[in-house]
């Protein structure tokens, strides 16, 4: 699970509490989600959820973590290659928000953006290059997906300014095409790659 999850499981775990009439004052119920929550937190929000109902047919009382665990699905760990360092925490969780917004965020008002005239349109998260060499992107091993991603970061000033000259340059020429070369160029275009993605 995520951090974005944690509503959901909030409720849910809500109603796990109200059905075994748990009593415990309001400040320990907070304290004890967050933990169920932490815990449970390497399995993705659908099995936790489907282990949670799956608990409740069985236990007669309120289901400990490991009772709960016990109905969640082995989770088998990669061993990140030599070569790789691993992401950091906040690094996964970026990249999970950027994914989320579907790597495109509001326009950045910072002084750079400004210079660049790019503060009107919407940031983007894009690769991180390393070389100038073709596909020379920064990868790291994301242990919460257990592969090798390609690191991403929010383009600023003259960096999002080159994006979007790219990007318009692009599509100008697509525009220019016959309908199959459109379709051909448009098609390679949807199977770009984003930070995270491999292919």
């Amino acid at each position: 699970m995520f951090d974005r999850d944690f509503v959901t499981f909030d409720r849910a775990f809500g109603r796990v509490c109200g059905a075994y009439r748990l009593k415990v004052k309001p400040s320990e119920s907070e304290e004890l989600t967050k933990t169920y929550f932490k815990v449970l937190e390497p399995w993705s929000l659908e099995a936790v959820l489907t282990a949670g109902k799956l608990v409740m047919a069985k236990c007669k009382r309120f289901p400990s973590i490991s009772e709960w665990v016990a109905e969640l699905p082995t989770i088998t760990t990669a061993t990140p290659p030599a070569d790789r360092r691993v992401m950091s925490v906040a690094e996964m969780d970026e990249h999970e928000r950027a994914a989320a917004m579907r790597y495109e965020d509001q326009p950045c008002r910072c002084s750079d953006c400004g210079r660049a005239g790019v503060d009107e349109r919407p940031q983007r998260f894009v690769p991180t290059l390393v070389s100038l060499f073709e596909d020379a992107y920064e990868r790291a091993f994301n242990t919460r997906r257990n592969q090798v991603e390609i690191i991403g970061h929010w383009a600023h000033g003259e960096e999002l300014a080159r994006w979007y000259q790219a990007r318009d340059h692009f599509f100008g020429l697509a525009e220019t095409m016959p309908r199959f070369g459109r379709l051909v160029t448009f098609t390679s275009a949807m199977l770009d790659r984003e930070p995270g993605m491999e292919g």
